[in-house]
């Protein structure tokens, strides 16, 4: 280990490794052997932090001779200046004895002794290169007290996207737009218990609830968006929550007030330069209701391969619709992706290109949009690129909605 303690506070040092990463690796095939073969594997990592920041915790998945579960814990001790980093995985079930250390600079150096097939050995991990794209991870084994290592593990880690796009921590560019049907006058009621629970709770986890809303023309439909840093971060999340005391104790409740709920798009940004953006949340007791607006989803089906030409044609239409007073909140398109967490179901009739936007007041019913938007689904659809009608959802805030008409 660096002889020397660190002079910073090293609280925030693993800020840079939370969210969802690509994680390319290579084990050494036998430890303390002298082996030089080395085996690959790819496998996915998401972090969140705990404790309000000063611990946190990753999962780790890969397909290594079988499904391979790791699990990463660390904890920050102000006093000492010092991370405890522990390990789990799936192949042992128990929990490795930690390693302890810090960053100078860019670099982690942590150590621990251990115990490999009933030997006595240093234990080291080293950080480097956490100030780039592409953080590495190395683990070495010493039997001399650390005079000499070999390395037996290394992983080159990738941040996560969605779309082959380089996005940084803040981005959720993996969207679900989920459509409930609740039950006949029931609709206000269920509003207010999702409101009070489960928003704030999606972005614990990392998570980010877009905004939840009342369809306008259908009394009985709510319907909200919520994004994820990719599509590992979706199952991470997803199960997290839905196994987890929260959704435990209030699934009754919800669930007995609706419907259905599998009405699901699985969707991503058209490109970097159409994600939904994160608006502000809504302060619950001074926030006016007059500052919400309306929101309007227009869903349009799209023939297989045929998205670029649809967004090609839709563009001018939707330069129109900013024109006449809409703030564009998004272009969306399916993602091409298998649903990870099949419990809860997603749409697989698509594809689907969905533009969202805000207006003040009802000027998406009594501005010149109406119109603009009639004129865009008939053109769209004279076109042949569709395969069906496209649909425009008029869509009301509910009180702490994120997305909503801000003066």
């Amino acid at each position: 280990m660096p002889s020397e303690h660190p002079l910073h506070d090293g609280a925030r040092d693993f800020d840079f490794w939370m969210g969802a990463w690509r994680v390319q690796n290579r084990r050494l095939r036998e430890r303390l052997k002298g082996s030089t073969e080395w085996d690959e594997f790819q496998a996915t990592s998401f972090a969140r932090p705990l404790l309000g920041g000063i611990a946190n915790e990753d999962e780790f998945r890969g397909d290594f001779k079988g499904l391979f579960i790791g699990m990463s814990f660390r904890f920050y001790d102000p006093a000492t200046r010092t991370w405890a980093i522990y390990w789990a995985d799936s192949r042992r079930g128990v929990l490795e004895p930690p390693v302890y250390g810090w960053f100078s600079g860019n670099v982690g150096h942590f150590e621990g002794d251990d115990v490999f097939e009933g030997r006595p050995i240093r234990v080291r991990f080293l950080w480097s290169r956490i100030d780039t794209p592409h953080p590495r991870w190395e683990q070495a084994f010493s039997t001399d007290g650390g005079q000499t290592w070999e390395t037996n593990w290394i992983m080159e880690m990738t941040r996560a996207t969605a779309g082959g796009h380089s996005a940084p921590p803040g981005d959720f560019p993996v969207i679900e737009l989920r459509r409930y049907e609740i039950k006949a006058g029931e609709r206000d009621r269920f509003a207010l218990y999702f409101e009070s629970w489960f928003p704030q709770a999606f972005e614990q986890l990392g998570a980010r609830v877009f905004g939840q809303f009342l369809e306008r023309d259908r009394p009985n439909m709510f319907a909200w968006l919520r994004g994820f840093h990719d599509i590992d971060a979706r199952a991470v999340v997803n199960s997290t929550f839905y196994y987890g005391p929260l959704w435990k104790e209030h699934r009754t409740t919800m669930n007995d007030l609706m419907v259905d709920s599998d009405n699901v798009l699985l969707l991503c940004p058209l490109d970097p330069s159409h994600a939904i953006p994160t608006l502000p949340a809504v302060d619950p007791v001074d926030a006016p209701a007059s500052t919400r607006g309306v929101a309007v989803a227009q869903i349009f089906p799209i023939r297989p391969d045929q998205t670029d030409a649809v967004a090609l044609r839709a563009a001018p239409y939707f330069a129109r619709y900013r024109a006449a007073g809409a703030r564009e909140a998004g272009v969306l398109v399916t993602l091409d992706a298998k649903n990870n967490f099949p419990q809860l179901p997603v749409r697989e009739d698509g594809p689907y290109l969905v533009w969202l936007g805000l207006f003040p007041g009802d000027a998406a019913r009594q501005g010149p949009f109406a119109s603009l938007a009639e004129e865009a689904s008939g053109a769209l659809a004279a076109s042949g690129l569709l395969r069906g009608t496209p649909e425009l959802l008029v869509l009301d805030p509910t009180a702490r909605s994120r997305l909503r008409w801000l003066d």
